[in-house]
């Protein structure tokens, strides 16, 4: 099934059929909204107050203020829809309708959008081949750093990397470094502790980076926010993306060229730490997660036996 399960609009459950969008509204017109998507497993959603305060704290900057019980309440309504459970919500704020011209109104009444979508089973942890974008994420925008519904930038990446054969792009920064991918945020490891780029280089905060990072501390592993060259994807041990649907991905190429592999099994430590916590979280995983878990935790098992 590839069509909504379910979806809540401006306060009520609609029939699937049913038009949500006003053909007025600014969000459809000028992109003039924000967005958040998150996996829902046995119906809860996982990390939802995390979202929410992502939304929340956006939609200041847009000068939107909305409840967040009500944003909470659009999430769990949809999110109970799945008879088995699991599914992935997109959570969707606008301004609402408003007049022609770039200039908002006065008074917004923004609409807001749940649509609970079925969770694609395979859709974590699969290794990604990179290639570079020539384009570049604007580090000064404010617009960086929040999931606005303009994603023409992003869209047009991953057209281009498409055409090389990569699964995602490495987008960089106005400076030249490295700033994150089409849809996830990026990790190395250099041999002695863990790199992140810093939010200042553009980069969106990840609610699975900052869990990552979360759980780097529980793992004793040296971290470090800083400005990162794409050589030292290069050079690097290993290299990941974070995502709160793909939860961890090894990227194995960059430009049609290997990745080092050398500390791949600190990706899964993490990769099953991340599981871990959906787990506890939520009561439980699809069965495509569960799978992994159990492996992941077996294979790491063994190998500090082995050790």
């Amino acid at each position: 099934m590839s069509g909504p399960l379910a979806v809540w609009a401006n306060g009520r459950l609609l029939d699937t059929t049913e038009q949500a969008v006003d053909l007025t509204d600014r969000g459809l017109l000028l992109g003039d909204g924000l967005f958040e998507t998150l996996p829902v497993f046995n119906g809860v959603p996982f990390k939802l107050d995390e979202h929410i305060k992502r939304l929340s704290e956006a939609a200041v900057l847009l000068g939107l203020f909305i409840e967040k019980a009500v944003l909470r309440n659009a999430v769990q309504a949809v999110a109970k829809k799945n008879p088995n459970g699991h599914g992935i919500v997109r959570l969707t704020v606008t301004r609402g309708s408003g007049g022609r011209g770039l200039t908002p109104p006065m008074t917004a009444s923004p609409s807001i959008f749940a649509v609970l979508m079925p969770w694609t089973p395979g859709i974590a942890f699969e290794p990604v081949k990179l290639a570079t974008s020539t384009i570049r994420r604007n580090d000064r925008s404010p617009v960086s750093r929040i999931k606005s519904l303009g994603y023409l930038d992003n869209i047009l990446a991953q057209r281009e990397v498409t055409k090389l054969g990569a699964g995602d792009a490495l987008i960089l920064n106005t400076a030249g470094r490295v700033c994150c991918t089409t849809i996830a945020n990026l990790f190395l490891f250099d041999g002695k502790k863990l790199v992140t780029p810093p939010l200042f280089e553009g980069v969106l905060p990840g609610i699975m980076r900052q869990m990552l990072l979360t759980e780097a501390k529980t793992l004793n592993v040296p971290f470090e926010e800083r400005p990162v060259l794409r050589e030292d994807l290069t050079s690097a041990q290993v290299v990941f993306i974070t995502n709160s649907l793909r939860f961890t991905r090894q990227v194995t190429e960059l430009d049609r060229k290997p990745l080092g592999s050398r500390a791949a099994e600190l990706v899964r430590h993490f990769s099953l730490q991340l599981l871990e916590r959906a787990r506890e979280d939520c009561g439980g995983l699809p069965g495509d997660l569960e799978t992994v878990r159990q492996s992941m935790s077996a294979t790491l098992h063994i190998n500090h036996a082995a050790g």
